[in-house]
């Protein structure tokens, strides 16, 4: 259930992306990360400081994005939260006790080299996420090359057919987009319509990315983390001896 309320946020923002555009799932995803601090406040529970960090990081990269309709001010979201966990991770191996060991002490008594290993493994996790998620958002590109056949075929159709364009790009029917959006349709031209349409994939691409390849990326590491785990458990204590 805690993995679940955890990744709330990133499951609000896939849905929300996909009925209804990248700013709304931004707004949707800020509101819930500040509902569920919320409502643990309200509850009385305990909230880490890593969900207020986050909350804020959200707040301000998502408000630029909104307020200057910018979606890339979003995208470095992930690769900054990513980094900022594999410093704070890193700077703990320069104390008695690394992160790992802070947070799973308690239930798992390992050797405190393992903890440390545990610690670096989430370190260069941490930095690879981040800068995967980077290289997604800002430097992979979406080119007509690299369309299927379906994706080839509307790709020619938006740059003439104002309803192929509007369902596409917009993700609407043409009666659905207002007069000022359709006076802007009118004016782009077929190579503007269709780079439109190559960044609408390529924000597809990274919105999937963020959830299903950073979201599996991380359930594969913690399952091999368990696998390395299970090889140095023990009873609880010989962790001394065992050090």
């Amino acid at each position: 259930m805690k993995l679940l309320f955890d990744f709330l946020p990133i499951i609000v923002f896939f849905a929300a992306y996909k009925w209804a555009g990248i700013y709304w799932a931004t707004g949707a995803a800020v509101a819930v990360s500040a509902a569920q601090i919320a409502a643990l406040r309200v509850l009385r529970r305990p909230v880490d400081r890593t969900q207020w960090f986050n909350l804020a990081l959200l707040a301000g990269l998502g408000g630029l994005t909104i307020a200057l309709r910018d979606e890339r001010f979003i995208m470095w979201k992930p690769s900054l939260i990513n980094w900022a966990f594999g410093i704070a991770f890193a700077l703990s191996l320069f104390s008695q006790r690394p992160l790992t060991e802070r947070m799973l002490g308690a239930q798992l008594a390992l050797p405190r080299a393992v903890w440390r290993r545990l610690t670096g493994g989430w370190v260069l996790f941490f930095v690879l996420s981040g800068a995967l998620n980077a290289y997604v958002a800002f430097v992979y590109q979406v080119t007509p090359q690299s369309l299927d056949a379906q994706q080839q075929a509307i790709y020619a159709q938006v740059a003439t057919d104002d309803g192929a364009y509007a369902q596409a790009v917009e993700g609407r029917a043409l009666t659905e987009l207002d007069a000022a959006a359709r006076a802007a349709l009118a004016a782009q031209t077929p190579a503007q319509r269709q780079a439109a349409y190559l960044h609408k994939l390529h924000q597809d691409l990274w919105v999937n990315f963020k959830l299903f390849g950073l979201l599996g990326l991380t359930l594969a590491f913690v399952l091999a983390q368990g696998v390395y785990i299970g090889r140095y458990l023990q009873p609880a204590g010989a962790t001394e001896s065992a050090a």
